[in-house]
C-alpha cells in the first residue's frame, strides 16, 4: 500500500507540475487559437489525472479535506472543457454527473465548517446553481445568452487553475500565519483577474459581442 501511495504521488505531483505551465500558457496564448487549444486541452487531461491521483491517496489516507478538494477542481476541470463541447449548454450524462459531483463537494465543504472549505464550498454551490439555471432554462426552451458556454468555460478553466496553483503555494509556503492564507489568497487574486476576462471576451461592442462561435471553435 506504501508504494501504491508514493506511485500515486508522484503522478500527482508531475501532473499538477506540468499542468501549471499548460494552464498559464493556455491563458496567455491568443484564444481561439491552435496553441490556446493544444494547451488548454493537455491542461484539461493534466487536471484529471491530477484530481483523480489526489481521490485515490485522500481515500486511502482517510483525508477528507484532500477529496474535497479533489471534486472542487474536478467538477470545474469538467464543467469549463464540457462548455466548449457543448456551446447550447444542453447536458448530457457528464454534465449531470460533473454537476452533481459539484452539489455533493459544496455540501459536504459547507459542513465542516472549516473556513477555507467554506469559501469553497459556496462558490461551488453559486456555480452548481447557476448550473442548474441554465439547464432549467435549456430544457423550457428559453433564450440564454449567446456566449453563456464562454463565460462558463473561462469561469471554470481558471477556478481549476486557481485549485491547482493554490495546492502549489500551500505545499511550497510554510510558516504563514493565520494558516489560511496560502490557501484562500489565490483565489482573491484569481477571481478578480477571472471576471475581468470573462467580461473582456464576453462584453459587447457595437451591440456584437467581441468574440463569437466562428472566433472560438474547439
Amino acid at each position: 500500500m506504501k508504494l501504491l501511495i508514493t506511485i500515486v504521488l508522484i503522478i500527482h505531483v508531475v501532473a499538477g507540475f506540468t499542468a501549471l505551465g499548460m494552464g498559464l500558457w493556455a491563458i496567455l496564448s491568443k484564444k481561439g487559437q491552435r496553441v490556446h487549444k493544444l494547451t488548454g486541452r493537455t491542461f484539461f487531461y493534466l487536471m484529471l489525472i491530477v484530481a483523480v491521483s489526489a481521490g485515490i491517496v485522500s481515500t486511502i489516507k482517510l483525508n477528507e479535506f484532500l477529496l474535497l478538494i479533489a471534486g472542487f477542481a474536478a467538477y470545474q476541470n469538467i464543467g469549463g472543457y464540457r462548455s466548449v463541447k457543448n456551446k447550447g449548454l444542453k447536458p448530457n450524462w457528464i454534465d449531470w454527473s460533473a454537476t452533481v459531483l459539484g452539489l455533493v463537494t459544496g455540501v459536504f465543504m459547507i459542513a465542516t465548517l472549516n473556513i477555507v472549505l467554506l469559501v469553497f464550498g459556496s462558490i461551488c454551490l453559486s456555480l452548481v446553481i447557476i448550473d442548474l439555471r441554465t439547464y432549467y432554462s435549456v430544457f423550457r426552451g428559453k433564450t440564454i445568452p449567446k456566449l453563456a458556454w464562454l463565460a462558463r468555460h473561462i469561469g471554470f478553466m481558471m477556478g481549476s487553475y486557481i485549485a491547482t496553483f493554490t495546492a502549489f503555494v500551500v505545499v511550497n509556503v510554510r510558516n504563514v500565519e493565520p494558516a489560511w492564507i496560502p490557501w484562500l489568497a489565490p483565489t482573491f487574486v484569481g477571481v478578480p483577474l477571472m471576471q475581468y476576462w470573462t467580461w473582456k471576451y464576453t462584453r459587447k461592442k457595437n451591440g456584437k459581442p467581441i468574440m463569437n462561435d466562428r472566433i472560438i471553435k474547439d
